[in-house]
């Protein structure tokens, strides 16, 4: 990795059409207006650390970080018809057909991120956790 790349960050990060980060927010059960957080670099170490973690897709959403905002991703593209989180390469075939840079040539415009997945990072809200005691 170059020097300037080390500092600038990964050369994907900058293609427009990408997103820049994916997030998971697991509902906490049991505990009203409190999520699990988890973000990642690709949608698929996302799905694979789900699947890892036993998250129920019904308690999760998944959006898509991007400069303009945070976008919500279909759960049907990431869950395969048993109900389970996709893992790679499976995720990559349903990812081509509905997400920029999953490249059917199967060179992934990802492949210089990072496949760590960060989280999970707790969050509160009372707010939340209030209305719905009064609803």
């Amino acid at each position: 990795m170059s020097v300037l790349r080390s500092i600038l960050g990964p050369k994907s990060k900058y293609d427009h059409r990408l997103p820049y980060t994916y997030e998971a927010r697991v509902k906490v059960s049991g505990v009203e207006g409190m999520t699990e957080s988890y973000v990642s670099d690709t949608l698929c170490s996302l799905l694979e650390r789900l699947g890892d973690e036993k998250a129920e897709p019904g308690e999760v959403t998944i959006l898509e970080i991007r400069p303009e905002g945070e976008f919500p991703v279909l759960l049907e593209h990431c869950l395969g018809t048993d109900g389970q989180w996709l893992r790679r390469p499976e995720a990559c075939r349903s990812f081509e057909a509905h997400y920029a840079g999953h490249e059917k040539t199967g060179r992934c415009c990802y492949r210089d991120r990072s496949r760590a997945t960060e989280g999970p990072f707790e969050e509160y809200e009372p707010a939340v956790a209030g209305k719905a005691e009064k609803g």
